[in-house]
């Protein structure tokens, strides 16, 4: 099955991160992207600029999309404002798909890239919901510091799930472990850590966080169960950090 996955979130015209570095990631595994820019933005050395998109493209947009086919399964990254997340909640009214949501409020350099609150998020949870925030985010999203060990990532992940998520894997490229670097998948059922070699970064390679969520709704799309999705989708981030290809 080749599963088809709308893909909502910034456009970034270098495709590094954001909407492109999604639909790259969706071919990769097989997906069918269907790409709708809830912001237009323009990241660079010194330039940082976004404007969001009007909700009735949006609208519009997800409505002719649905119209064409199926959807298996939702990626939200960066959701400027409250007006293009009621939009586009609205247009997907009804449809079964996975959700996968990528709490993507700042740059990796720290600028601002939403206007929507932690309790926003927090109000996506649903048993077809998963999230995927970074230490930082998870942090933000529970009101305190990011996780600073495993052991506080897990604590991190098991509280967020406890708003009704399906599940949450909690980033954790930057924990200190010895054993590499370590992410945090949290169900109902319990939290597992997934351990691997940390890679080092080449210059220019960003997105990491963007293409392992739509990997992961990719997945989720076509069927996979949690932990096969999650392992499929940082398989992708390892390819991509070592060859710069999905």
């Amino acid at each position: 099955m080749n599963p088809r996955v709308v893909l909502l979130a910034g456009l970034e015209p270098t495709g590094r991160a954001g909407l492109l570095a999604d639909v790259a990631a969706v071919r990769a595994r097989d997906g069918q992207p269907v790409a709708v820019p809830l912001a237009q933005t323009a990241q660079g050395r010194d330039t940082f600029a976004w404007m969001a998109s009007p909700p009735r493209v949006v609208r519009w947009q997800l409505q002719a999309a649905r119209e064409l086919g199926p959807v298996h399964a939702v990626k939200f990254g960066m959701v400027p404002g409250l007006a293009q997340l009621d939009a586009a909640r609205e247009a997907l009214q009804g449809t079964k798909a996975w959700w996968v949501v990528d709490p993507v409020v700042r740059t990796s350099r720290g600028e601002r890239l939403s206007r929507l609150s932690a309790r926003r998020y927090l109000s996506l949870a649903g048993p077809r919901v998963v999230l995927t925030p970074n230490l930082d985010e998870a942090g933000w999203l529970l009101g305190r510091a990011a996780p600073a060990d495993v052991a506080e990532a897990e604590v991190a992940a098991r509280e967020l799930v406890a708003h009704g998520f399906s599940a949450v894997l909690v980033k954790g490229g930057h924990l200190p472990d010895v054993q590499g670097l370590a992410d945090v998948l949290a169900t109902a059922e319990g939290t597992r850590v997934l351990r691997g070699r940390r890679l080092e970064r080449a210059p220019g390679r960003r997105g990491t966080g963007c293409r392992l969520a739509s990997a992961l709704a990719t997945e989720l799309g076509r069927g996979a169960p949690m932990e096969d999705a999650v392992r499929a989708a940082r398989a992708l981030v390892v390819r991509y950090l070592r060859t710069g290809r999905e």
